[in-house]
């Protein structure tokens, strides 16, 4: 977590995945709304935005200790490299609170292993509500979700 100040929290998170599976497999359920919808916690479906190629809107039901609820916002992809690097951005609120933040997500595969090795670095801004339930619970939250994430992602790769 870098600070607090005046209900407005602002994290820096990072970590990482290994997939049983080659970059470009991975690389393509990355870049599928459905997948990425089905593996988000909480989210139904990622729907289109029209003229804007690479964004979503999403509706999403999430809750963080005490603060639970239904959250909008938008997805979008951008500075894609295939099959290596893109920026995901989301921008949301819901429940009194305001979620802005970009992850840059890079795929890497360790042929000795024969598996992709997923790199996320996240910079988070959160303000209002949920910025006050404290740092080390937004910041597990954050890492449990993104576990569940791509555990979901990896259900929808071809069976080895």
């Amino acid at each position: 977590m870098k600070h607090y100040v005046k209900g407005i929290a602002s994290m820096q998170l990072t970590g990482s995945y290994k997939f049983n599976h080659e970059q470009q497999a991975v690389w393509d359920v990355l870049m599928n709304p459905d997948a990425i919808a089905k593996a988000l916690p909480g989210v139904d479906e990622l729907i289109p935005v029209e003229g804007e190629p690479d964004t979503w809107r999403a509706d999403a039901k999430l809750g963080i200790a005490t603060v639970r609820g239904k959250y909008s916002g938008i997805v979008k992809l951008s500075e894609q490299n295939p099959p290596n690097q893109y920026r995901l951005t989301v921008s949301g609120s819901g429940q009194n609170s305001i979620i802005d933040g970009t992850t840059l997500i890079s795929l890497s595969y360790d042929a000795d292993n024969q598996q992709t090795i997923l790199n996320w670095e996240a910079d988070v801004q959160i303000s209002g509500k949920l910025a006050s339930i404290g740092q080390r619970l937004i910041g597990a939250a954050a890492n449990m979700m993104s576990k569940q994430f791509f555990q979901g992602l990896e259900k929808q790769l071809p069976k080895s």
